[in-house]
């Protein structure tokens, strides 16, 4: 019964809706309109050999091509096809992240001020833990207690603690301590929840090849950083795996104080992919350094728990209600 809460009840995703599907569908609504614009500049042709006056049908033929190439444009997107998408995000997200490293710099909210940002219950019926900054992927979420539910999910990032060698989750995850695990989204729209730890939106490589599942160093190295009332943990991430959704060994109990990362694969969503991180140091508010207390800012950094297809609602970073301050 235990395998199967997980993999229902930690990440839902087989309620969002199947991406082989979504591509399915793309590729039905670019035959359609492919078919229709074609039709119709076979008109218009036929038009411009009937008359003198040929400027309305040569509009009407660029805006069929312009639609075309529209349509087109988004297919390739929307699949990721020749890497469109990650491109695309890679520019997008620099250019967020040091626009809103310039503004955190010029900010001048006391560390008192974001501690008390990041511990506010922002979400009725859930406890919060903390938040989650992962700055080299421009995630900022906030933690709650509830990885089982639609409720815990669909409010950002969650401990996840139910193992094989606890499987009522009794014992309560501390930050800094054995094996804290984290469950949220991945949205594969490369930003919202933990989509972004995935490497490329939309395909199964690296993690499965051929049918094997593999794991991937991309993010080796990256920091990862949690906060609590008490201060801030300093993670570093050190490779990912992936494993069935059943598989929940990789919550069990651990004496070094670790980080486990749990999300999604798409297309393949009965796979998980495991993120995993070793803890490297630990600041109090007051010894932190800067940059790291800045990514906590939600009056200058957004937060990326929701989105409007899914899960609408009020985010807490500076996209939203400013960790309470708007």
């Amino acid at each position: 019964m235990l395998p199967f809460i997980f993999s229902l009840a930690l990440s839902n995703q087989g309620k969002i809706p199947s991406q082989n599907g979504k591509q399915l569908l793309y590729f039905g609504v670019l035959f359609v309109v492919t078919f229709i614009v074609y039709s119709i500049g076979e008109f218009i042709i036929k038009l411009r050999r009937k008359k003198k006056s040929v400027s309305f049908y040569n509009a009407m033929l660029v805006s069929c091509v312009v639609t075309v190439f529209a349509v087109l444009g988004l297919y390739l997107y929307q699949n990721n096809i020749a890497n469109v998408k990650d491109i695309a995000l890679h520019h997008v997200q620099k250019y967020q992240r040091s626009k809103t490293d310039k503004k955190s710099r010029q900010d001048n909210t006391s560390r008192r001020s974001i501690a008390r940002m990041v511990m506010r219950n922002a979400a009725k019926g859930l406890k919060k833990q903390g938040f989650v900054a992962i700055p080299s992927r421009n995630i900022l979420l906030p933690i709650y207690n509830d990885a089982y539910s639609d409720l815990g999910l669909n409010a950002g990032a969650d401990y996840a603690n139910r193992s094989e060698a606890d499987p009522e989750g009794q014992q309560k995850p501390i930050m800094g301590q054995g094996n804290y695990g984290l469950a949220g989204h991945n949205f594969n729209d490369g930003h919202t929840g933990f989509s972004a730890l995935q490497k490329s939106a939309n395909h199964d490589a690296p993690y499965v090849n051929h049918g094997r599942l593999e794991g991937s160093s991309w993010l080796n190295g990256q920091t990862i950083l949690l906060a609590n009332q008490k201060g801030i943990y300093q993670y570093i991430i050190s490779g990912q795996t992936t494993v069935p959704a059943t598989q929940v060994s990789v919550l069990n109990p651990q004496k070094t104080a670790q980080l486990t990362i749990i999300s999604c694969l798409f297309p393949s969503t009965e796979y998980r992919i495991i993120t995993h991180a070793k803890l490297h140091k630990t600041y109090t508010w007051a010894l932190a350094p800067d940059k790291y207390v800045s990514e906590f800012n939600l009056k200058t950094r957004d937060t990326n728990a929701r989105v409007n297809w899914w899960n609408p609602g009020v985010e807490e970073g500076a996209n939203g209600d400013k960790g309470g301050t708007n």
